[in-house]
């Protein structure tokens, strides 16, 4: 793969990743104090075809929650982040 290539697949999954986390912001209706972590990561069940997108959020009460959705992030939507009113 060239150096390019690779540049242009990285700002792609950074830009999805800042995407996801206003999208969250948004539904959870969280302040600009709560930490919010977006990773993607190697889904560990058999039936999932391929990586998984953990968020990881965290409030000023020291709170951490943790959703694993069974998607890449480029794939997450608004719809997928519906569980996080709950």
């Amino acid at each position: 793969m060239s150096l390019p290539s690779d540049f242009r697949q990285k700002a792609a999954l950074l830009w999805h990743v800042q995407r996801i986390k206003r999208l969250v912001r948004e539904i959870g209706a969280f302040g600009p104090h709560t930490l919010i972590s977006v990773t993607e990561i190697t889904c560990g069940d058999p039936t999932c075809p391929g990586p998984a997108t953990q968020i990881t959020i965290l409030s000023l009460d020291l709170m951490r929650r943790v959703f694993v959705i069974h998607r890449p992030v480029i794939e997450v939507s608004a719809a997928d982040l519906a569980g996080l009113k709950a």
